[in-house]
């Protein structure tokens, strides 16, 4: 009950644009975004530490980058914050064409093209099934999303997402170190991005927002 009533819903936003957290992100949700990527980054440090993989040092660091780039959007893309900012239509001030783009759900997704960066970088050869697979088995999972009745949308993701796990683990064999890449990708797409859920606030902000007004 004490979090229920730390916590109201709150739907309008303000201030200078937030397109990784969501304008008005708190310090809180902002360590949570950061340090998942960190989390992942570390991991793939260690890699590197130890040449756990036979990859090229400019394999290490583009593998890092994707993964801190997935591991934080995961979190990111969950944090109340990110969700209303993008499943609210755009404000007055929200005039540049990036932001114009990326709060279309259907840009959004498409741009996601990790799996087949990652084919042409790290698979055995340019020609092979794994990124093309993954990167329209993301297109029409998010398409199916998008169509869901709101009530259903996030079951239907959930769905999605152990369809995805599942084909994962055996059936389109994952790319050495690059296992839990693609359930992530799916986690921060199909459900984090498209499923519109309702924002919760600290109540503190609704305090600062009754001052200012």
């Amino acid at each position: 009950m004490h979090n229920q009533k730390s916590s109201y819903i709150n739907w309008s936003y303000s201030g200078s644009t937030d397109m990784s957290f969501g304008t008005g992100a708190t310090t809180s949700e902002k360590i949570l975004g950061y340090g998942a990527g960190l989390i992942a980054l570390a991991f793939y440090s260690y890699f590197f530490l130890m040449k756990i993989y036979p990859w090229n040092s400019w394999q290490y660091l583009l593998a890092s980058l994707l993964a801190f780039d997935i591991a934080g959007g995961l979190v990111c893309n969950c944090l109340n914050s990110c969700k209303r900012f993008y499943s609210t239509s755009l404000q007055s001030e929200e005039t540049s064409i990036t932001v114009r783009l990326l709060k279309r759900h259907w840009f959004f997704t498409i741009i996601h093209i990790h799996p087949l960066i990652i084919q042409c970088c790290f698979g055995s050869s340019y020609i092979g099934i794994y990124g093309i697979f993954w990167y329209f088995a993301l297109q029409s999972s998010a398409f199916i999303v998008m169509k869901t009745p709101l009530y259903l949308q996030r079951p239907m993701a959930m769905l999605l997402c152990l369809i995805a796990l599942l084909f994962n683990s055996y059936i389109i064999r994952a790319l050495n170190g690059f296992e839990w890449l693609i359930p992530a990708l799916f986690i921060k797409i199909v459900y984090g991005h498209l499923v519109q859920e309702e924002p919760y606030r600290p109540l503190t902000e609704k305090h600062l927002n009754h001052s200012s007004n």
